[in-house]
């Protein structure tokens, strides 16, 4: 039997829900005292837990008109395995905060509309003078490196999908500066999600996507690229394609890179005008379109053979896979998907994008890759996203298990207060949700042997570990560990900070332990 939240309940954290991105947090790092874990730390868990997210939405003064236009703030949970806990957060030092920290002011307008009134001006003029010059417009848009964080090789990386990325130390997350990858990144840009790919398992490999489209173009520039541990490139091709106007994350399964072209954003030469001289903000191109293609696109690693183009049943636009494999002709690909009216609105203050109207889905997608045949099939009623999944298990056959941050209440989109654990083998049968006395993030899972547990023990073996706040107590952060296996028990533990973080956006988990 499942037990349902008071609809009044719903409704005061959903009202109060915007108290996560206020406030900025100071700069520590310290051992988590006892007193402050509720629980038992598993001692099984050792590794990080690193994520990213605007640590402010107000600069010098200048409130932002969207979170993902603030400074990015890396925070970093230790577990040494033998159930003591570290805790760091610091932000990116990217040039533009250094330059507006000095100044103390706020200098570079936002991609989501954050502008002042001098800088659409100046803006508005250069674009009309490029219309004269048929050279484009010089305009300085912020890089606040705050969308996803990773562990490869000797550092950490912290990535805005639209920049350049840039590298952390990770024993104590100073930024060491701005990160090309050994000078590989053609694009000059690095998209915020990667995969691990573990087909040798004893030679991982980091695979990461980067995109770049000009309505001067007919084609988008797609780069992937592969690197070894010591960050050297493995392979790399930049793939293009015609009609792709956004990327944000990419399946691997055997065989093929994928993507998805969403019907999501439009963009001409007078829409980009209006756009840079700062007369509209993007969010008013950032809809779903269904006059514009949904289709999945499988980029053939080799190079070998043309790009294979499947229609999908009906249009969405997606953020995140989850589970993903290829097993001959037969492909699986899950995703959250995002219909109706769906756009970026920053909804109620709390959420990125306008999720009460248009909630997110998860379901799995059935392709065979010979014939094009696609079949759809929902595999969770509730309003989700940020799937989760085994992070070293991405493309091998036979995964099953995604965990969302959900909102599991009858016709709801938010507020995100629920775990909920699929399994895409036994369908409802198989479903585990935890209900949280709060808000939670994006679940991280963290496998119990690192690398190795690529191939071995059980899928779920493993803790997911949360960002949680609780509106009634808008001062302080938790974070929580959750049993994988066994979900809908909740917490195995807490780890509580004398203060708040605001929300995060991604995070990820390393096996090596950074104090």
């Amino acid at each position: 039997m499942i037990i349902r939240r008071h609809l009044s309940l719903a409704n005061h954290y959903l009202q109060n829900a915007y108290k996560g991105w206020e406030g900025v947090a100071p700069e520590s790092n310290f051992n988590v005292p006892k007193v402050n874990i509720v629980g038992n730390v598993p001692k099984g868990l050792r590794g990080t837990y690193i994520r990213n997210g605007p640590g402010l939405i107000e600069k010098h003064g200048h409130p932002l008109a969207h979170p993902i236009d603030g400074d990015g703030m890396v925070c970093a949970l230790t577990f040494s395995g033998d159930g003591t806990v570290h805790f760091k957060n610091r932000f990116v030092e990217t040039q533009e905060r250094i330059d507006e920290e000095t100044q103390k002011r706020f200098l570079y307008r936002g991609q989501m509309g954050s502008i002042t009134e001098d800088q659409k001006a100046s803006d508005s003029k250069a674009v009309k003078e490029a219309f004269v010059t048929g050279k484009l417009p010089k305009i300085k848009f912020r890089n606040p490196s705050n969308t996803n964080v990773w562990h490869w090789g000797d550092r950490f990386i912290s990535a805005y999908e639209t920049s350049i990325p840039y590298s952390l130390d990770p024993y104590t997350l100073e930024t060491i500066g701005k990160e090309d990858l050994n000078k590989t990144l053609k694009l000059k840009r690095l998209g915020a999600h990667f995969r691990i790919d573990t087909s040798s398992p004893s030679n991982p490999r980091l695979v990461t996507g980067a995109f770049v489209r000009s309505p001067l173009m007919p084609n988008a520039a797609l780069e992937i690229n592969e690197y070894n541990w010591d960050m050297t490139l493995a392979k790399g091709k930049i793939f293009e394609i015609e009609g792709l106007t956004y990327f944000h994350d990419l399946a691997i399964i055997d065989g093929y890179y994928v993507v998805h072209k969403s019907p999501f954003v439009t963009m001409n030469v007078q829409e980009a005008a209006a756009i840079l001289s700062g007369t509209t903000g993007p969010e008013y191109n950032m809809k779903l379109n269904k006059n514009l293609p949904s289709q999945f696109i499988f980029l053939p690693k080799d190079g070998s053979e043309k790009p294979i183009v499947i229609d999908t049943p009906f249009p969405f636009h997606m953020y995140h896979f989850g589970t993903s494999y290829r097993d001959g002709d037969h492909v699986v690909l899950t995703t959250t998907s995002l219909t109706g009216k769906f756009d970026m609105s920053w909804e109620w203050r709390y959420w990125l994008s306008n999720m009460c109207k248009a909630p997110g889905k998860f379901g799995r997608f059935d392709i065979n890759l010979k014939s094009g045949a696609i079949e759809y099939s929902e595999l969770d009623p509730a309003s989700n996203e940020f799937p989760c999944s085994h992070p070293f298990r991405h493309g091998h056959i036979g995964t099953k298990y995604n965990y969302l941050m959900a909102c599991d209440e009858p016709e709801r989109g938010l507020p995100f207060m629920d775990v909920v654990k699929v399994n895409m083998e036994k369908g409802a049968s198989g479903r585990q949700v935890w209900r949280a006395d709060g808000l939670i993030s994006e679940c991280v899972f963290a496998p119990r042997d690192g690398y190795k547990f690529a191939t071995e023990s059980e899928e779920d073996d493993g803790w997911l570990i949360t960002q949680f706040f609780d509106p009634n107590v808008p001062d302080k952060t938790q974070f929580l560990v959750l049993d994988a296996q066994n979900v809908e028990a909740g917490p195995v533990c807490r780890i509580k900070l004398d203060f708040k973080i605001n929300y995060p956006f991604h995070g990820t988990f390393t096996p090596y332990v950074f104090m």
